[in-house]
């Protein structure tokens, strides 16, 4: 028995192709979805750093200001700055300051990490102190704003955060 292949109209290469273009379709997608959730961890994990030189800095600038001393002059040098007044024409201090403190050395960083104090001038120790007329020596307690600022692998990735310090 003989068979004829005049009746094949190539059905078989269609559907194939087919096949194919459905698998490379699905491999490329698969291919950008890796890549961008690749890029989604690396961006994760340079603001986890950036956050924990920030956590470094406001430690070691609340270090600092524990051992400041009643006379110390807040005058813009060292770090060291007076109260900001918000207005109109007054920025944050954190936001032009000129002289920031590096905190620690991490060369893997894209810039170390600073901090600068402010005084906010003295509240009391606590609520039954201010009821003592007069005031009692030890009542009124310095206090001082910690503002400090991380980076991580690169300076696309900043955190700012601020503490509020009272002295004891």
């Amino acid at each position: 028995m003989i068979l004829s292949h005049h009746n094949q109209s190539g059905a078989a290469l269609i559907v194939c192709l087919m096949l194919l273009l459905i698998m490379t379709l699905i491999g490329v997608s698969a291919i950008t979805s890796s890549t961008m959730e690749e890029k989604m961890a690396g961006n994760v994990l340079n603001k986890h750093l950036s956050f924990q030189a920030a956590e470094t800095a406001l430690r070691t600038g609340e270090t600092v200001a524990a051992g400041l001393a009643a006379d110390t002059v807040f005058d813009g040098t060292g770090g060291l700055y007076p109260r900001s007044n918000v207005d109109d024409t007054d920025y944050p201090i954190w936001e032009n300051a000129a002289t920031w403190v590096n905190a620690v050395s991490d060369p893997a960083l894209a810039q170390q990490p600073q901090y600068i104090i402010e005084n906010f001038g003295t509240a009391p120790r606590d609520a039954n102190c201010m009821l003592e007329v007069p005031l009692k020596a030890g009542c009124l307690l310095p206090v001082y704003r910690v503002s400090a600022q991380g980076w991580g692998l690169n300076t696309n990735a900043v955190s700012l955060i601020q503490t509020t310090y009272k002295q004891l």
